[in-house]
């Protein structure tokens, strides 16, 4: 099994966790994480002079890594709960971008 195929298989039982979730939630859900990546960088950075240097290099990669989980099981949502169209769209939005910034 490839590293996609074990991504999208472990989405695909996450996603059932946030099926009772509607769109409009499931993306509220995204901005709320792209707002702890900010929180995380800010900490690892110092750049609130209350807080100081609170937060870590692994601190904002894991903050990056709950954006983009949650931005796949957004993605399911949108397509009606079907993971295998979600994956689809990401792998042509991918491969678009690659070619648009000429690395394929």
């Amino acid at each position: 099994m490839s590293e996609s195929e074990i991504l999208w298989s472990r989405v695909e039982r996450l996603y059932p966790l946030y099926a009772g979730l509607d769109e409009q939630t499931l993306i509220l859900k995204l901005s709320e994480e792209v707002g702890e990546v900010a929180e995380a960088y800010i900490g690892m950075r110092g750049l609130n002079p209350r807080k100081g240097v609170c937060r870590s290099r692994d601190d904002l990669l894991d903050e990056l890594a709950d954006v983009m989980v949650t931005a796949a099981v957004a993605m399911c949502g949108v397509t009606g709960g079907d993971p295998a169209a979600a994956r689809a769209h990401l792998e042509r939005r991918l491969e678009a971008v690659a070619e648009r910034a000429g690395v394929l």
